[in-house]
This record gives structure tokens, sequence and C-alpha cells, in this order.
């Protein structure tokens, strides 16, 4: 164990009057009303060691100390060690406040006390600094080490600090101690006197008097501690791990004293389960078809069909991984339509069977679709193992919390369909700590990991250590901030044991971004173009420019769209399936009531034309995605970019507006998937993508498809040298911006400001645009199983559980996160609100929703008043 014979905080030694002094109250619990705070102590002790026990942790600080301490003697590292296992033992010992054991604990002991507040946090990091202070200093470390590690001290105190709130600056952690510095040696002994009875010794005398002095402060902090950015990106990851264990393990205590269960399963990967994965995966019969092709592979190049492909791309990922084992990063490239589920399940099945440190896996998507499809995928995968199964879990704003049979072993996860007794207060404390073994979820959710400030944001961090990690369609982050997403990637995997698979057609170099060595990326695929240009992928679609340049600007929409229906009825079979996307919501919907009314395709060859935009909820989405897939259905869908990246479905001929070439690509991918004919893509000029992409480098007209030698990169899948030239003008674009570019970034990373950091590295932009109302529309929906759902029921159930303050919180939460799921069916964005029955949070509630649904969609502008002229081009 790492922790071995490293010295405990013991509080029996500091504090008197122990058994007087509380550390939590339980009104509920008549056994046990006071939890004392040696008992929370050691609770929160031994939940750091579960920790660092089930999650493998022994080799994340193995990592942390050879990266920090590296040329560092014997002691040091283990002063560091002491601090770090105390930094969990010593977060409450401000608890002996006399104004907390009075006003939080209502302790009699302390009814008559004069202290000023009932804080407990910051008095526990004094103690701390103070303790430890004394400790270096007494020590035989040479003056730079003691600066060194009195750096650690501080960042250790200010995390204790924060344990009960969140993370901000670290650089205001000095202002706490304003009006302490330079107070008198009899100054102190009266505060000691008055405020803390309990101390057998003057524990704040250095603490007040000395180490606190803002030069001695931004000295050590800043100018003795001058390295270079890998250590800015490792110093903030060995915080956020820190805070995260410190938060996680005192939660855990907490939990246990109040609810009266011990958490004992975190809900890893066990090695039995690692087994099942391995073994249920190898009897899929697509596995079984990529392994008898392994025993006779096709040497001439001469394929057959695009499952032979589909074949090498998988066994040649896996021998690629094989040679690296001990590297982080890994590129799976691969052309649209490979099969990348099934060879990232192979892969993940093979890193979790070949290290038996990693005991989580996680999917991460940009776009709900992709969650929702790839937990089907996996299900069609394991359908004969009902373990692994119930272990998949799927963590995003749209599902329900899984919840947990009471009755039970709370492994076994249960719905509420099931009639079970549902251990409500589990069934969060799963949700919150990711108790999951299998986890797909979102970038977002990732972010929000890896650098949001608050605890709950934090806590699954431990979860990500020892893990791998699969993510797919990098290049949709927003590539303003791709240099700091994959320096940060790449330390993050170093320090934390992450396996991260990066996996996409269109997949950037994103290391050539990364600061010093990047040894540690791995490409699964050695010659790109072997796959890319062999015609079953690189001919499975053809496209053409439709040329718009001469409609009449005074008549754009009209001209346009008389010009793309005329070319669509021209070029169209009759048996065709089509599909027609736009950028803006408003320009799908001109063209599809335009459609419509001029052109007779249900008469004249049977074809039904269908719309999808952000205006339809997730069950008219679904029901026309089921019925495109009917075999022979003829169908023509307008659409917006929903429809691009998750949506499973096989058209023959395309139309698209253009926007960044990923988006392209993306949508090809939704033309001619099987592979069984020619699939057709016409690409055309109508607005510009410049709105939806602002600070994207690929929305300039030399990197889009406006631009003949993007054509040829499109045509010939050429990717490599595109994001080559993207990622150039990425650096360039990051020189010229010193001020608020990446040298700014750097600056608020070595100051760990962690507010304005989870700002920085925000996925998404909040944006003052149109879309900023939500309204709930009551009316009446019928599911996909025939079943009619009732707006005004749902809402009201979402209210009286909102205002039953009676509920407990466990109970509520999950409760909620089922309700969410429905209230979606209803939720609209809009840009103003004028009428409305009433509200609840952000969500403005319309009786009357009906009113405003023309031919089965919710219409925008009959909602605001407008006129489709009146309105600006929204998605």
């Amino acid at each position: 164990m790492y922790f071995n014979n490293i010295d405990i905080f013991k509080v029996k030694d500091h504090i008197d009057n122990l058994d007087n002094i509380y550390a939590h109250t339980n009104d509920k619990n008549p056994n046990e009303k006071e939890e004392k705070l040696t008992e929370h102590t050691k609770r929160t002790h031994d939940y750091f060691i579960m920790l660092v026990k089930q999650k493998n942790l022994e080799n994340v600080f193995i990592n942390l100390e050879k990266i920090f301490f590296q040329d560092k003697n014997i002691e040091l590292i283990n002063l560091w060690k002491e601090m770090t296992i105390n930094c969990i033992c010593m977060h409450d010992i401000g608890k002996i406040n006399p104004g907390f054991q009075c006003d939080v604990m209502k302790n009699e002991r302390y009814k008559h006390n004069n202290a000023d507040d009932s804080k407990h946090s910051l008095l526990s990091s004094y103690f701390y600094i103070s303790y430890f202070d004394e400790k270096i200093q007494n020590s035989l470390l040479s003056e730079e080490d003691k600066d060194y590690i009195t750096y650690f001290m501080y960042i250790n105190a200010y995390l204790i600090s924060r344990h009960h709130g969140y993370l901000k600056d670290f650089r205001e952690y000095k202002n706490s101690y304003e009006g302490h510095e330079g107070n008198s040696q009899e100054e102190i002994n009266e505060e000691k006197e008055n405020n803390f009875p309990d101390l057998k010794f003057n524990v704040l005398e250095k603490c007040i008097c000395e180490v606190f002095l803002e030069d001695s402060f931004n000295e050590i902090t800043y100018n003795r501690l001058k390295k270079n950015d890998k250590f800015n990106f490792n110093i903030y990851i060995y915080s956020k791990l820190l805070f995260s264990l410190l938060t996680a393990s005192d939660y855990y205590a907490t939990s246990e004293f109040m609810d009266g269960q011990k958490i004992a399963d975190i809900g890893i990967i066990t090695e039995e389960l690692k087994g099942k994965f391995k073994n249920a995966f190898d009897n899929y019969a697509i596995t079984k078809e990529i392994r008898n092709y392994g025993k006779n592979p096709v040497l001439d190049e001469n394929y057959e069909n695009i499952n032979q492909l589909r074949s090498e791309i998988t066994l040649e990922s896996e021998k690629n991984y094989l040679k690296n084992k001990d590297k982080n990063i890994f590129y799976l490239e691969a052309p649209t339509g490979a099969g990348k589920t099934i060879t990232s399940v192979n892969l993940a099945s093979l890193m979790l069977n070949s290290d038996n440190r990693l005991n989580k896996l996680f999917y991460v998507f940009p776009f709900n679709t992709l969650v929702e499809q790839t937990e089907k995928g996996l299900m069609d995968i394991f359908q004969n193992n009902d373990e692994i199964k119930q272990n998949i879990s799927v963590i995003n704003s749209l599902t329900p919390i899984k919840t947990v049979d009471e009755n039970e072993d709370y492994k076994d996860f249960k719905s509420k369909e099931d009639n079970k007794k549902i251990d409500y207060k589990r069934s969060l404390l799963n949700r919150i700590f990711l108790h999951y073994p299998f986890i797909i979820t979102t970038h977002v959710n990732l972010f929000s990991y890896l650098f949001g400030t608050s605890r709950e944001e934090g806590f699954p961090l431990i979860d990500i250590c020892n893990s791998v990690i699969i993510i797919d369609e990098i290049q949709s982050y927003k590539n303003g901030i791709w240099k700091e997403i994959i320096n940060f990637f790449n330390s993050y995997a170093e320090i934390l044991n992450i396996k991260l698979v990066i996996m996409s057609a269109t997949l950037p170099r994103l290391n050539k971004l990364v600061e010093g060595e990047n040894d540690n990326f791995v490409y699964l695929i050695n010659n790109r173009k072997h796959y890319f240009e062999n015609h079953f992928f690189k001919d499975r679609v053809k496209f053409e420019i439709l040329d718009l340049s001469k409609v009449d600007k005074d008549n754009k929409y009209e001209d346009a769209f008389k010009i793309l229906s005329d070319n669509i009825e021209m070029e169209s079979k009759s048996d065709d399936k089509i599909l027609i996307e736009f950028i803006f919501k408003k320009s799908a919907d001109r063209f599809f009531d335009y459609f419509k009314s001029n052109y007779d395709f249900k008469n004249t060859t049977g074809h039904e034309i269908k719309i999808i935009t952000s205006d339809d909820n997730k069950i008219d989405r679904l029901e026309i995605i089921n019925l495109a897939k009917e075999k022979n259905r003829k169908v023509i869908i307008v659409a917006t970019q929903v429809i691009e990246a998750g949506v499973d479905i096989d058209m023959d001929l395309g139309y698209k507006n253009i926007s960044i070439l990923d988006s392209e690509e993306q949508f090809m991918g939704r033309i001619n998937r099987s592979c069984l004919n020619a699939g057709r893509v016409k690409f055309f000029k109508l607005d510009s993508c410049g709105i939806l992409y602002q600070s994207d480098v690929r929305k300039e007209k030399r990197f889009t498809l406006e631009d003949e030698n993007i054509q040829g990169i499109l045509r010939n899948k050429d990717f490599e040298s595109y994001y080559k030239n993207i990622i150039s003008e990425i650096e360039v674009r990051k020189k010229r911006k010193n001020d608020s570019g990446y040298l700014a970034f750097i600056k608020e990373l070595n100051r760990l400001n962690f507010d304005k950091i989870k700002d920085y590295m925000k996925l998404i932009d909040e944006k003052v645009d149109q879309n900023k109302y939500t309204i709930f529309l009551s009316r009446e929906i019928k599911d996909l199983h025939g079943n009619i759902i009732h707006g005004n029921e749902i809402w009201k159930e979402y209210e009286n559980l909102l205002m039953d303050n009676k509920i407990d919180y466990a109970e509520k939460r999950v409760r909620l996160s089922e309700i969410n799921s429905k209230l979606n069916y209803f939720i609209y964005k809009v840009k103003r609100v004028e009428q409305y029955n009433e509200v609840l949070g952000n969500i403005f509630y319309i009786e009357n929703g009906e009113e405003y649904i023309v031919n089965g969609r919710f219409n925008n502008e009959k909602f605001i008043g407008e006129t489709p002229d009146q309105a600006n081009l929204i998605l």
C-alpha cells in the first residue's frame, strides 16, 4: 500500500475534550444522534484507503511522484505523502471551532461560546498549514526543497478550505488571512484562550504571524517555481484529483453516518466481469466473422465486399495496440461506415484484459443521438449476457437515474417498472459517483468531470483514473481550444493511467499541438490510404456541386428552391430514399412548404415527405427515422444538421447546404451505408455557415467545398492533409492572440484559477441568441407504441414533485430525472414569450399548446407572431 508507514495526524495529540466535539448530528437516528469528530476522521480516512485500493490508485500516486519528485530525496517524498493523506485526515479539524459546535452542532457544552463565526473549512486549512509548516521548517531539506514542498502545502490547504464549496481562484486564498497579519503575540494568545479552549498548543501562531505574509506567499507560489507548461497542466490535475478524493471520502463517510449504510462497492469492472465482457464479445456473430477472416485474409487486395475491409481495420488496430500497450492515447482513423463501434469494443476488451489496473469503460460522444445509437449497438452485441447489459449505463440529461432495489444487492440495478421498493439514496449516490462499470455519456459531461469546480462535478474524476475512454468525433469539439484539449488529455492520460481511444473518419492530428515530447500517441491504422482510397469506401458515395450562384438575389430562396426541386425530380429514381439538409431550420421549413406545395411526389412516385428539425420532439424524430429504415418505404426527408451524426439511416440521394468539411463527410455517411447501390450527393451554397461556426477555422471559404482544392480532398478522403493546414492555421491564430489565447490560458493555469479554466474549456459557447426561452406546450402526444401522453398530467406531476418539500432529497432527485425524460417531449426553445399560464424555474407553461401545432409540428413563427419573412434564420 502506497501510504503504509506514513504518519497520520492524531487528533488526540493536539486537542482535548474529543468526546464532546461533534462532526455531524442526525436526528433521524435515535441510536447514534451525534458523530464524534474522531469517528468521522477515521471513516474519512478509511474511505480514502478504500478508494485507493478499489480504484488501483497506487499507480496514480506513483505517477505523480515520478512527475514531481523524480530528482528529490526520500525525505521530501515521504513528507509529500504525509501531506497528501493528511489533507484527507485533517479536513474537518476546524470543527473544534466553538461557533461551529454551538451554531451547527447545537452542542450544549459550547452554548456560551464567544467565537466570531461557525466556519470550519477555512479554519481546518489554517491548522493544516500551521502543522506542516513547522514540519517543513524543522526538516533537513534544502531551502529550495522547502519552498517546493511548501507550494504543495498551500495547494492542499486551499483544497481543504474549499471542500464544502467549489474551487475558485487559488490566488484569492491569501485574502482569507487578511485581518490576521501582524497580530501581536498577546492578541494571538487571547484569540486562542477565548475561541479555542480545547487546543493543547498555539496552533495558530505561525499561521497568523509568519506563513501568510503576502510577499512570502507570492514568492513561493509564483517566482521560485518557474516551470514549463507541462508542469502547469500536471499541477492542475494533481489539485483536481486530490480535491476529488477529499470530497468523495468525506461524502462517503458522512453518508454512512447519516444513512447507516456502508459503501463497499463503487461499480468497478472486476476481473470476473472483464472475462465475461470478453467472452460475450468473442461469441458475437460479427466478431466470429472477423476472426474467421483473420485466418484466411485477402492477400491481393481483390476484396469481394466491404466487410472484409472492416475486418482488417479491427484486426490491424488490435495488432498495433498490442505492440504499444505501454502508450496512453490511440488514434483510430477509419472511413465512414467502417464499423468503428465493433473495432472500439474489441479495443476496449483488449485493454481491460491486458492491464489489471484498468477497471472502468467510458464511451463519450458529442451528441445524444450518438449516445442512444451506441447504447443500442452495445445491447445488441451483449444481447445474450444480462449481467453486461445490466451494468451498461447512460449518463446524460435525457436518461432517468438508474434505480436500485432496496431488497437486493445494489449491484443489481432495477427499473421503476419492476415494481420493487427503490433505494433512492443509493440510486442517487450511484449516479453522482458513477458507480457503473460501463458508461455511455456526452463530451459535455466528460469536460465537466475534468474541468468542473464543484464537488459533484469533480467526484467522477476518481472513476476516470485507470479507465478506458473511447471518444468519438473529437473534431466536433471547439477548435479554438484544440491545443488546450490535447495537452490536457495527454497529461490526464499519463497521470491517471487512462487508455484514451480517439476515433473519427476525419481525424485531426492533435498531437502536433502538444507541448514538448509527444511520443504518448499511437496510430492504430498504419496506412490510412489502404482503406480510405479503396473503392468500397472512396466510391461508396459520389458527389458534385450544384451551382446556385445565378439565382436572383431579390428572390433568392424561391429561385434556389426551384433549382433544387427540379434537380431532385430529374435525378431521383422512383424507389430512392432522399435526404435534403439545410444549415438553418428556417430554410428547411421554407423548402419543405415550397416542395410540398409545388411537387407532387406522393402521387407520382409514392414518396412521403417528412421534415426533422430542432422543432420536432424525440418521438416525432424516431417515427420518421424508423419510417426511413423500412426497406421498401419511399421517403423524402428535409432536415437540419440534427440528422447528421448518430442517425442510423441509409439513403440513396442527398442534397446538402455547404458548411464545414467534417459536416459534409458526416452527411455522406448517411448515404449508401449498405454499399449496395451507387450513392449520390449534391452540395449547394445557399446559406452561409458563418453564424453557426463563428470562431471555427473551418468555416472560411478556403477550407470549404467552395474551394476546388477542398473538393479534391473530400473526393480522395485526404483528411490528413486537410487537418495539417487547419492545425497550422490554429497555431498562427494562437500566436496572434497573446492576450486572450494560449499564453493567457497558461497564465491562468499557472495561477490555478479554476474558475477561469472551467470557463475557458467550455465546449459550447453560451451565446445570447434568439433561442433562449424554454416553453412547455401542453397537448396530447402519441408515443411509438400508440400510447397517449397527456402534457397537462406530466406538467402537474412535475409541479407537484418540485413543490413537495417533505419528500427526501434523494427521492426527489431520482424522480425528477424520470419526469424530465418525459418533459422533453413537450419542450421547445423560442426567442420570446409573451403569454404563458405559469412558470417553474426557467420553463414557461403554455396550456393551449395544440394551438401552435401546424400539420403535426410546432410552428415557431405562429407562437411568436412572426411571418416567415420576418423571422431570422435559426437552427
